[in-house]
């Protein structure tokens, strides 16, 4: 069986935190930032982790100051479930109650029984896609309704809302709701989305839901395709999130020229 040791690095030794990196010009770049960090006290040296064994680095982590901020391990491609359980659960054991553990299968295998053998509770898979904005058009809908707080507020929007599992849902800073109308003979509204900036350099958009009663006649790819469209006035890419197995979010995506870049598998304390 292998041996593991747990290590932290000392400020002079912070480059074997990046042992597991793949750009040595993205290390070269982050690497003074981390001392820096250190150094002003932003980051404290008990809080970097790095795991090895007699092969070398196995896997490394870094808890960051805010507890909401969530913590990303890297391992090796190879590395073994017995590894990957070790790393999880010194975090476990240093990490606050609202802590979120997340795997990133460009960083690590997406081994939820290792994780799971830490003591951590397995919360839900999603897949990252982004959207080239400037590679196609987007049509957006003439009878779309948009706006703020008065529109959320709309005794209709909230009737939909409630229908759509989400009676409790605000509006964001910056962000503009979307609302589609129905035909004259079916309900005031059938789809509601939003729009606005999500991290920075992109665009953000919700797909709050299409009434039960109106899926499966393309409502949901019409509205995500406005929601694009609106975000080309101010970004050049779209990011976006869904469930591993919301199929039909995903066929969304697809059909509006978004591609799958990462998938992240989320853990949260027992």
């Amino acid at each position: 069986m292998d041996t593991y040791t747990l290590e932290h690095p000392e400020l002079g030794t912070l480059a074997d935190f990046f042992a597991l990196h793949p750009d040595p010009a993205d290390v070269a770049k982050r690497l003074p930032v981390l001392r820096g960090n250190v150094e002003a006290g932003k980051v404290r040296l008990e809080n970097v982790l790095i795991l090895r064994s007699g092969r070398g680095v196995e896997g490394t982590a870094l808890i960051p100051a805010a507890p909401r901020v969530p913590v990303f391990p890297r391992f090796r491609p190879d590395v073994s479930a017995d590894a990957l359980t070790v790393l999880a659960r010194a975090i476990r054991e240093r990490a606050e109650s609202e802590r979120v553990l997340l795997l990133q299968d460009d960083q690590a295998p997406l081994n939820r029984e290792a994780v799971e053998a830490a003591g951590w509770r397995y919360g839900s898979t999603e897949v990252m896609y982004e959207t080239d904005l400037r590679a196609r058009s987007y049509a957006p809908i003439p009878e779309a309704v948009e706006g703020g707080e008065e529109l959320w507020q709309h005794p209709d929007i909230a009737a939909l809302l409630t229908t759509l599992g989400r009676p409790d849902e605000e509006g964001r800073e910056d962000w503009t709701l979307v609302a589609l109308r129905g035909e004259a003979d079916e309900l005031p509204f059938v789809a509601l989305g939003a729009y606005g900036p999500s991290r920075p350099g992109y665009g953000g958009a919700d797909m709050i839901g299409v009434h039960p009663a109106m899926r499966g006649r393309g409502q949901g790819t019409r509205l995500h395709a406005h929601l694009l469209s609106r975000l080309t006035r101010d970004f050049a890419t779209h990011g976006g999130l869904t469930s591993a197995g919301n199929h039909a979010m995903r066929r969304i995506f697809e059909k509006n020229g978004s591609r799958p870049t990462v998938t992240q598998m989320y853990f949260r304390q027992p």
